[in-house]
């Protein structure tokens, strides 16, 4: 199955993320999103890049918001992904 990270900010644009998994679902991709992780141990943003590199597709939605900074990084987890 082909797998398609999807990465954006949440809040702001929740319901574009929606559409974008839904299609994703219908196309029978399976989409690769923060809504479907679960507990993880890792950090979020090294999970997030794992991920990414173990997806096929990256698509990035984007608007007004920057995004999360983890303390331990310069840039939002959006940016770095």
């Amino acid at each position: 199955m082909i797998k398609v990270f999807v990465s954006s900010t949440f809040v702001d644009l929740k319901d574009h993320r929606s559409a974008v998994l839904e299609s994703l679902r219908q196309g029978g991709y399976l989409d690769v999103a923060m809504e479907t992780f679960g507990a993880r141990d890792e950090r979020p943003q090294t999970e997030c890049l794992r991920l990414i590199g173990e997806s096929d597709y990256f698509v990035g939605i984007y608007g007004h918001r920057y995004g999360y900074v983890p303390e331990e990084s310069d840039i939002s987890i959006t940016e770095a992904e």
